[in-house]
């Protein structure tokens, strides 16, 4: 049975929340036993011990947070075959998808081994502290969701 984490970095509450979301996606039908745990709580190793890897991060200008990058940094210099990444992100309307897109290129940067398809989602904030604008805390339980329903796992 596979395993998942959701690693995420949150200022605010926003991306945590999200993170929350997504491993409740993950785990609803009580097959894909999740871990959340905060980028500060964790290590390359701990990520690694998990077949499916959620990374989150708020949108920091334009970037994921350095805790984020470094872990990326890490984590593309390892054999990455038979891992499933997601990503998602916290941010502005008119920032929607950079930063995921920058996760999955750093993971991707000088790795051959790590394979797609990498599902990603963005969740809107109204303000540098939040809120999460109405009606977008959904899109983290529906990337947990179809994280789960792309492995075709028996029934």
């Amino acid at each position: 049975m596979p395993t998942a984490i959701v690693v995420y970095d949150s200022w605010y509450g926003c991306t945590q929340t999200v993170a929350e979301e997504v491993a409740r996606g993950l785990s609803a039908d009580g097959r894909i036993p999740t871990v959340v745990t905060n980028v500060r709580d964790t290590t390359p190793e701990q990520v690694l011990h998990h077949e499916i890897i959620v990374i989150g991060s708020p949108d920091h200008f334009g970037e994921p947070t350095t805790r984020i990058q470094a872990l990326l940094r890490s984590l593309r210099s390892r054999d990455l075959r038979g891992k499933r990444f997601a990503f998602f992100d916290t941010c502005f309307q008119s920032d929607r998808g950079k930063v995921t897109a920058k996760m999955e290129a750093a993971l991707r940067d000088r790795n051959p081994l790590i394979s797609p398809p990498f599902l990603q989602t963005s969740v809107v904030v109204e303000g540098a502290h939040g809120p999460i604008r109405p009606g977008e805390i959904s899109k983290g339980r529906a990337l947990g969701q179809m994280i789960r329903t792309s492995l075709a796992l028996p029934v």
